[in-house]
Order: structure tokens, then C-alpha cells, then sequence
């Protein structure tokens, strides 16, 4: 099936809205938890409570960004007490990030103010439509989760 380029243009200006309104609304609640927690930090410690201590390479490769600049954001987030390092056990040389008792607790604030804010659009939604629109964002994040990336060979 191959759809026409009306619909993807308006699936792509749609995808534009939400992205733009997650990241400043993301911004906004990170900033009310911390007021020194960007939305990237925000990203980083929420990919770490969700799979547990990474190494600083997987971490950059999540987010986009190079070695050197994530280096600096797990500094700022080391001296805030939200992260600490491990030595990694397979590599004497090498290190692990894993959040802080702390960490986590900041984490699931944002995540609590977030789902409150999500239940606020939603409100006014029936039931099943909410279940719907889970179910195919679900799918389509399946979707894109498959397609192995380039830029970090498949990790992210």
C-alpha cells in the first residue's frame, strides 16, 4: 500500500507538533523537578531507569550526540547526585553510568507530572479511543525501533 504524499505531509507536520510540544513541555517539568535538568539530561537518566547501568558510548549513540559532549552532560549530572559510575566488569578500563537513589526518585517525578499532564489531554478522549491511539503509536514505535541505525550501528 503506498500512501499519498498529502497524508504523509500531514502525518509529518503532525509528528513536527508533538515532538516540539513534548520537548518544551519536557523542558518545562525537568526544570520544576531541578531547575538544573535540560530535557536532554531529562532523556539520559530516563533511558537508564528504564534499562539499568550503560556505558557512556551507548548513552551518547541514545541521544545523538558525540563522546565528548556526552561526557560533559554525565559530569553535570554526576556532580547534581543523580548518577554514578561503576567499573565495568568485562573491561577494567571502561565504566559504567547507573542513576542514584536520587536519580531515580527525580525520574519517576517527572514521570508522575508527565502522566498527569497526559491524562489532562486525554481527558476528554472515550476510553477506547486512548487504548486505540496507544495500540498504533505502539505499533508504529515497533516499527521504527526495527530499522537498525546507522550512525550507531544498530545500539540506540
Amino acid at each position: 500500500m503506498t500512501l499519498d504524499e498529502t497524508t504523509i505531509a500531514d502525518l509529518e507536520r503532525e509528528f513536527a507538533v508533538f515532538v516540539r510540544q513534548d520537548r518544551a513541555a519536557s523542558g518545562q517539568l525537568g526544570r520544576e523537578v531541578h531547575p538544573d535538568l535540560p530535557v536532554a539530561a531529562y532523556r539520559l537518566l530516563a533511558h537508564l531507569a528504564e534499562r539499568g547501568p550503560r556505558r557512556p558510548t551507548e548513552l551518547a549513540c541514545h541521544v545523538g550526540v558525540t563522546s565528548p559532549t556526552i561526557s560533559r552532560r554525565l559530569q553535570h549530572l554526576e556532580e547534581l547526585g543523580l548518577i554514578e559510575r561503576l567499573q565495568a566488569r568485562d573491561d577494567g578500563r571502561a565504566y559504567l553510568v547507573r542513576l542514584t537513589g536520587e536519580g531515580h526518585r527525580r525520574v519517576e517525578e517527572v514521570r508522575a507530572a508527565r502522566g498527569r499532564r497526559l491524562g489532562k489531554l486525554l481527558e476528554s478522549w472515550p476510553e477506547h479511543e486512548v487504548h486505540a491511539f496507544a495500540e498504533l503509536l505502539a505499533r508504529f514505535n515497533g516499527g521504527a525501533a526495527a530499522r537498525p541505525s546507522r550512525r550507531c550501528g544498530g545500539a540506540g
